[in-house]
């Protein structure tokens, strides 16, 4: 889709239909990279209305952290000296790991949705899903698609001054009646 207008509002339908997942889950891998160093855990994030639970494992240690909260609260667990709380829970991880992560726009971002606030640069592909744009100082691309529909991305790198988030899906799934539903089957990301 080469317009803009055409850009946004393909992805203002698409937005619309992903509003219909309500509370999901993702599994994979996140890469973290800043200024200094860097580092790449397993992730299971768990998405009920605004609360969230994202666990991150150190594949070659095991150790874990566990980052739970919602709007203007949240809470690390797996710290040397325990626990710790605080009203931001990007500042939270950013202070006690080095790790950015965005936790307010991206579970907007993962589903291939544009966050609170305006979005800037959107581009689309032939198929109308997001190559990327531009939010909240981020600078995001999509690259790669799980297939359904909607699609959900494979994909999503994230780079803001310096530092970047590389998050690849394994799977997707959504709570229904039953428990939970596969939206996304397995695959080597």
């Amino acid at each position: 889709l080469a317009d803009a207008t055409q850009a946004y509002a393909a992805q203002s339908a698409r937005e619309a239909q992903l509003e219909a997942l309500g509370d999901w889950r993702l599994r994979g891998r996140i890469a973290f990279a800043g200024a200094r160093d860097g580092a790449t855990v397993q992730i299971d994030w768990t998405q009920q209305g605004e609360a969230f639970v994202i666990r991150l494992t150190a594949p070659i240690t095991g150790r874990q952290w566990q980052l739970r909260g919602q709007p203007g609260e949240a809470e690390l667990v797996g710290l040397d000296g325990g626990p710790r709380r605080a009203d931001d829970a990007e500042r939270l991880l950013l202070e006690a790991t080095g790790w950015r992560l965005p936790v307010t726009q991206f579970p907007h971002w993962v589903r291939g949705a544009r966050g609170p606030g305006s979005a800037e640069a959107l581009a689309v592909d032939a198929e109308a899903r997001p190559v990327g744009w531009s939010q909240a100082g981020w600078h995001l691309h999509f690259r790669d698609w799980w297939p359904g529909d909607p699609p959900l991305p494979r994909r999503v790198f994230a780079e803001r001054e310096g530092a970047s988030v590389r998050l690849v899906v394994a799977t997707w799934s959504a709570p229904d009646a039953s428990g939970a539903a596969d939206m996304a089957g397995e695959g080597a990301p």
